[in-house]
């Protein structure tokens, strides 16, 4: 585990579940920061502005519920990791409606000890996630590159057609960008 500060986000109104959760997640790695909201209005104050490597967040809450939360998150922080921690996301149902909005995973309360594991996933999964968009958009921006190229070189050549040719190139090359 590196040394440098990990900053973890935490969405919880229960103040002895707060301190369990932070329990845990100093086993994952001890040299944390923590930010804590108890409500939307805190949440919605201090998460973007605290940059997370992570999001912990119960389910129910005074003012929201879980999924407000990760909307939220994914349209603010979208590559942070979001993992529900919760007493109620044993119906399937909802379990599958968390993951299908972006949730990087969850567990139920009852389980608490398994968090520093699940952290280790979670954020193995996003760094491999993050270096594959880097890869994705390096890619797109070599074949952007090569496609101007060729435009510029299509238009030298001055050839019946070539005008609509480069056109059609080019708004090729505009939507990879």
């Amino acid at each position: 585990m590196s040394d440098e500060i990990f900053k973890v986000f935490i969405l919880e109104d229960m103040p002895v579940d707060l301190e369990l959760v932070k329990r845990q997640v100093r086993k994952y790695h001890p040299s944390v920061l923590f930010a804590v909201a108890r409500n939307r209005a805190e949440f919605e104050e201090k998460v973007r502005t605290f940059q997370p490597d992570v999001v912990l967040s119960d389910y129910n809450l005074p003012d929201m519920n879980g999924l407000e939360a990760l909307l939220y998150v994914r349209e603010h922080l979208d590559s942070t990791p979001f993992v529900f921690i919760t007493g109620i996301l044993n119906d399937e149902e909802k379990v599958a409606e968390a993951i299908l909005t972006g949730a990087s995973g969850y567990l139920l309360k009852e389980n608490l000890r398994n968090l520093p594991d699940l952290m280790g996933q979670v954020i193995a999964q996003n760094r491999e996630t993050m270096e594959q968009r880097e890869q994705d958009w390096e890619r797109r921006r070599q074949v952007q590159i090569k496609l101007r190229k060729s435009i510029a070189r299509l238009r030298q050549l001055n050839l019946p057609g070539s005008d609509e040719i480069a056109l059609s190139l080019q708004e090729v090359a505009d939507e990879l960008g």
